[in-house]
C-alpha cells in the first residue's frame, strides 16, 4: 500500500508549534513501521526552509524519491479577499499533484493552513476524498465560534476546511475527547473517526542538565530564580494567559519572591506587550515575568527540566502536547481538569479548575510548597508519560488506514469511482486538472500571470514523460576555454557523460548566462564541429529528480545561489566537483580577494550540495575537515566523496595544431635527457624552484633540457620575464604556452622525465598522463601525489633549488642503472573508467518508478487551452 502523507502542517508556522512537531514525530513513525507499505511525503514549495529541515528529518529512512515537492500559483492566504481564484486553483493543482503519484491512500497532517501564508490543503477540491485521512486535532473553532470566527473572512475559511474533513473517509483524532467531538458535532459515523493518540518526540526525557549549559541559557534568557513555566504553543484566549498571570499574583509573597513565571513560546512584539501590560495590572514586579520568545527543542528541554513546577491551565485542547513533554523530561506538572488535558496528565491530584485563578493559584502553591508532592508528581508524570510511544501511534495510524482501503476496496467498482481508472492514464489526468482549473467562478477574476503561473506550476508538478535529466554546469568553458587543466577535465567527462550516459538519465550540458540556466546547444556545436549559431539555447527545464553536476568551478555560483537554493527545496539534486581548496589553505599563492570569493563559493555549494565530489581522497580529507571547522549551513549533511581523473588527452575532446618551429624543438629534447613540466606557470607550481635547480645544474656542466608547458598565470611576472629572457631559452629551456592537446601529446613522448614539483595539487593529472606515456615521475612528496602515483614515482623534499638539483642528479643516476621507479604500472584509470566513478558517487542507479503510469506533462496546447478556456 502507497501511503501519501502531506507534510505542510510541519511547513508553516504550525512547525514551530504543537502541530507541527506532531506531523513531523508521527510521519517518522510511520515510516519506521511501515512494514511493507510505501511512505511517500508530499511539500510545498513555497516553504523551502522547511524542505530543508524535513529532508534532513527523513535522510535514510525515507528514500529521497519519495520526498515529492508540489508548486503552486502564489499567493493564496485567503485573508486576502483578492487570493480566491488562486486558492481554488492552487487547491486543485496539490490534489492533482499528489493524485498522479497513485497513492492507495492520503494522509492529511494539519488541514487546517492556509489563512495567512501559501499553504493548499483540501479534501475533494479535484478528486473524492474516500481514501483521505485527516489528522483531527480539536475543533475549538466550531465549538467557540464567538471566540475565534468572528470576522467573515475567517469564518468562511474555517466552515470551508470543515466541509473538507467532512469530504475525508478517515479521521485520525489525537486524544479521545476530540474524537468524541467530531463525532457528536460532524455527525461523523463512530467507525470514521479512530483516535490515534500521540507522544512526545524522543528528545523530550528525563535526564540531568549540563550545569555550565543551563546557567547559560538561564542567563541569556533572564531567569534568576526557580521557575513556575508555561509552553502554551499559542496565545489565544482558551490558552488561558490572563488566567495564568492573575493566579500567579494571587501566590504568597514568599513564593514569588523566590520565583519567576516564565512563558516559553515563540511570540510577536504585540503579543509581548499585551503580555507585559497584562502582569503589570495584576501587580507583577518587572521581574517576575520572563517571555524567552522562541527557543529550540534541546533549549525547550533543558527549560522542561529546569523547571520548579510545570503549569498547563488551557481552557480546552486538543490533547496537550507541552504537558506531556514536560511530564516526560521529569518536571512536576499540573494542569486543568477539562477537554482532554486529563487524559494526558492521568493524575487527579494533579488537577484545578482552569476557570478559577484562585483554583490555579492554590494548586500552584500546594505544590510549590510540598517537594514530597512535587516528588511524587515527578515520578506519576514519568510513569504516565512512557504510555505514550509514537511508534503505537504511527501503528494505530497505519491500521485505520489499513481499514480504510479495505473498506474501499470492498465497495462496487462504480463506487470508487471511473475518475480513479481514469487518473491512471497521463493525458486524461493532464485533460482533467485543466477542464478543473478552467471552470473555477470567482468574484475576482483571473489575470493573465495566474493563468500561466498555474499552467507553470501543473507543468513542474507533472514532471515530463522522458527520463530524468543530468544537467552538466559548463559554465566556464563555455565563457571561455582557458585550456588549463581543469578544462580539459571538464572536456573529458563531458565527452564521457555524453557518448556514454548513464542508463535511464538524459544529459543535458548547461551554463549559467547571468539570469537562467540555458542549454549549451551552441557550445557543444562547435565543440563537435557543427555550425556556431545553428540552434537556441533555450532556458532549462528541471524537473524534480533531476540532477545537476557542476563539472567545473562555476564563478557564477554565487550570483545563482537563490536560484540554487529554489531548485533544491523542489527535489534537484546538486553535485559539485571540488579540484581543491587550496586557495583557502593558501591564499598567499593567489591575488588578494581570490581566497574570500573561493571561500564564498564553498559555503554557497555546501548549503545546497547532495555532494562534494572531490577528485582525490587528499581533497576530500581537507574538505571534510574545513567543514567540520566551519560548519556552514547543512555541512553535517553534505557527502564528501572523491573520485579519480582520467587521463586520455585524446579522449578529452583535443585541440590539434603544431607550430612551424616543433621540429626543431623535438631535435633538441632527443640529444639530451629532457624533463617536463605541465601546468600554468604560478607561485605554487614550483617553477621558480625548478628552473633555479636546473641552472644549477647545467652550471654543473650537466647536459640536460627543462620544458614548460602551460600559460603565464598570476603573479609570477618577474618569473616570467626571465623565462623570456632567459639565455638558455630555445637552447636547453622552453616554454611553451598555450600549446595544443596535439603538440602536448608529442611532448610527452619527446621527454625523459616528468616533474610534478607543485606544493599544493587537488590530483596531479600529468602524473597520470605522464603513466600513460610510460615517463618516469619526479614528484614533490606531498599526499596528493603519494596517493596518485604510490611507488611508481621518484620524491623529492625541500624548498631550496640544490634540493631538487641533487635530486634530478639522483634520478639520472639510478635510471642510468636502471633503478628509477617506472610509471609503466602506475594505475590510472580512463577517462570512461573516471566517469563511472563520479556516476557512482551521484547514486545514479534506477529512479523508483511513480506508478503504473508515467506522469504527463502538460503540453503547450494545454497550457495555451487553460489560458483559453478562462
Amino acid at each position: 500500500m502507497r501511503i501519501v502523507i502531506d507534510m505542510q502542517g510541519a511547513q508553516t508556522e504550525s512547525r514551530f508549534r504543537g502541530i507541527g512537531r506532531y506531523s513531523q514525530s508521527l510521519a517518522l513513525a510511520m515510516a519506521r513501521n511501515a512494514g511493507e507499505h510505501e511512505i511517500w511525503l508530499v511539500l510545498n514549495a513555497a516553504f523551502p526552509e522547511s524542505i530543508a529541515d524535513i529532508r534532513r528529518a527523513f535522510a535514510g529512512i525515507i528514500p529521497a524519491e519519495r520526498l515529492r515537492v508540489f508548486d503552486i500559483p502564489k499567493p493564496v492566504a485567503e485573508c486576502v479577499p483578492g487570493n480566491v481564484w488562486r486558492t481554488m486553483a492552487a487547491e486543485k493543482i496539490r490534489e492533482h499533484f499528489i493524485q498522479k503519484l497513485q497513492p492507495d491512500a492520503v494522509l492529511v497532517t494539519s488541514l487546517f493552513e492556509g489563512y495567512v501564508d501559501d499553504a493548499a490543503t483540501s479534501v475533494g477540491a479535484f478528486y473524492g476524498g474516500a481514501r483521505t485521512a485527516v489528522i483531527l486535532y480539536d475543533l475549538i473553532p466550531l465549538l467557540n465560534p464567538g471566540d475565534y470566527l468572528a470576522n467573515p473572512a475567517q469564518r468562511q475559511y474555517y466552515h470551508r476546511k470543515i466541509e473538507s474533513v467532512k469530504n475525508a473517509g478517515l479521521l485520525l483524532s489525537i486524544s479521545d475527547h476530540s474524537r468524541r467531538e467530531a463525532i457528536e458535532a460532524l455527525e461523523v459515523e463512530p467507525r470514521c473517526v479512530v483516535d490515534i493518540s500521540t507522544a512526545a518526540d524522543p528528545r523530550f526525557k528525563f535526564g540531568n542538565n549540563v550545569p555550565s549549559e543551563i546557567s547559560a541559557l538561564r542567563q541569556r534568557l533572564g531567569i534568576a530564580r526557580k521557575t513556575v513555566m508555561y509552553a502554551p504553543g499559542g496565545f489565544d484566549a482558551r490558552k488561558n494567559l490572563d488566567g495564568l498571570i492573575e493566579a500567579y499574583s494571587l501566590l504568597p509573597g514568599e513564593l514569588r519572591a523566590t520565583h519567576q513565571l516564565v512563558i516559553v513560546s515563540k511570540m510577536g512584539e504585540s503579543v509581548r506587550t499585551q503580555l507585559e501590560e497584562g502582569a503589570k495590572r495584576a501587580g507583577l514586579g518587572t521581574d517576575e515575568l520572563v517571555l524567552t520568545g522562541y527557543v529550540s527543542d534541546d533549549e525547550l528541554v533543558m527549560l522542561y527540566r529546569d523547571a520548579t513546577l510545570f503549569v498547563f491551565p488551557s481552557k480546552h485542547e486538543g490533547f496537550g502536547l507541552p504537558a506531556l513533554e514536560a511530564m516526560a523530561c521529569g518536571a512536576p506538572v499540573i494542569g486543568a481538569n477539562n477537554s482532554s488535558i486529563p487524559e494526558v496528565i492521568g493524575n487527579e491530584e494533579a488537577l484545578f479548575d482552569a476557570t478559577l485563578p484562585q483554583s490555579i493559584a492554590d494548586k500552584m502553591a500546594q505544590v510549590l510548597k510540598n517537594e514530597p508532592m512535587r516528588n511524587r508528581l515527578r515520578e506519576r508524570g514519568i510513569e504516565q508519560a512512557a504510555l505514550f510511544s509514537w511508534d503505537e501511534t504511527a501503528k494505530r495510524a497505519i491500521g485505520a488506514i489499513e481499514e480504510l482501503v479495505r473498506r474501499e476496496d470492498e465497495l462496487p467498482d462504480a463506487s470508487a469511482g471511473d475518475v480513479r481508472e481514469d487518473l491512471m492514464r497521463a493525458d486524461l489526468i493532464a485533460r482533467s486538472i485543466v477542464d478543473a482549473i478552467a471552470g473555477i467562478r470567482t468574484t475576482v477574476a483571473p489575470q493573465d500571470n495566474d493563468l500561466m503561473n498555474a499552467a507553470q506550476c501543473i507543468a513542474f508538478n507533472s514532471g515530463r514523460d522522458t527520463p530524468r535529466q543530468v544537467m552538466l554546469d559548463v559554465s566556464e568553458i563555455v565563457k571561455r576555454d582557458a585550456k588549463t587543466g581543469i578544462q580539459r577535465v571538464v572536456r573529458s567527462l563531458l565527452r564521457e557523460f555524453i557518448e556514454n550516459p548513464p542508463q535511464r538519465v538524459e544529459v543535458l550540458p548547461i551554463y549559467f548566462d547571468g539570469a537562467n540556466y540555458r542549454c549549451a546547444n551552441n557550445f557543444m556545436a562547435g565543440l563537435t564541429g557543427g555550425k556556431a549559431q545553428a540552434v537556441t539555447d533555450e532556458i532549462v527545464d528541471f524537473c524534480q529528480g533531476d540532477i545537476y553536476l557542476a563539472l567545473d568551478l562555476n564563478t557564477m555560483t554565487n550570483a545563482v545561489h537563490d536560484t540554487h537554493l529554489d531548485l533544491m527545496s523542489k527535489g534537484i539534486q546538486f553535485y559539485f566537483i571540488v579540484y581543491d581548496i587550496l586557495l583557502l589553505q593558501h591564499p598567499e599563492w593567489w591575488p588578494s580577494g581570490y581566497s574570500k570569493t573561493f571561500e564564498s563559493w564553498l559555503r554557497s555549494i555546501s548549503t545546497v550540495a547532495t555532494g562534494l565530489i572531490c577528485i582525490s581522497e587528499s581533497v576530500a580529507q581537507d574538505v571534510r575537515a574545513w567543514l567540520a571547522l566551519h560548519m556552514p549551513m547543512r555541512a553535517p549533511e553534505v557527502a564528501v566523496t572523491s573520485f579519480h581523473l582520467g587521463a586520455d588527452i585524446g579522449g578529452s575532446l583535443p585541440t590539434t595544431g603544431m607550430p612551424a618551429s616543433a621540429p626543431e624543438m623535438f631535435n633538441a629534447l632527443e640529444t639530451v635527457p629532457s624533463f617536463l613540466m605541465v601546468g600554468t606557470v604560478e607561485p605554487r607550481k614550483g617553477h621558480a624552484q625548478t628552473l633555479a635547480a636546473f641552472e644549477l645544474l647545467w652550471q654543473r656542466g650537466i647536459a640536460v633540457n627543462l620544458t614548460i608547458v602551460g600559460k603565464q598565470g598570476w603573479m609570477v611576472d618577474m618569473l616570467a620575464d626571465k623565462l623570456r629572457r632567459h639565455p638558455e631559452l630555445g637552447k636547453h629551456l622552453f616554454w611553451l604556452e598555450g600549446i595544443s592537446d596535439e603538440y602536448l601529446e608529442k611532448v610527452y613522448t619527446a621527454s625523459s622525465s616528468l616533474i610534478a614539483a607543485s606544493e599544493g595539487e587537488g590530483f596531479g593529472l600529468p602524473l597520470i598522463e605522464a603513466a600513460q606515456h610510460k615517463l618516469p615521475i619526479i614528484a614533490r612528496d606531498i599526499p596528493v601525489f603519494r596517493e596518485v602515483a604510490g611507488e611508481h614515482a621518484f620524491y623529492f623534499r625541500g624548498q631550496k633549488p640544490a634540493d631538487l638539483a641533487d635530486a634530478v642528479q639522483r634520478w639520472l643516476s639510478l635510471n642510468s642503472e636502471g633503478l628509477a621507479p617506472q610509471s609503466t604500472r602506475m594505475p590510472w584509470l580512463t577517462w570512461s573508467e573516471s566517469a563511472q566513478q563520479l556516476i557512482a558517487r551521484m547514486n545514479l542507479g534506477n529512479a523508483e518508478k511513480i506508478g503504473k503510469a508515467n506522469a504527463a506533462q502538460v503540453t503547450q496546447s494545454n497550457e495555451t487551452e487553460l489560458y483559453q478556456m478562462t
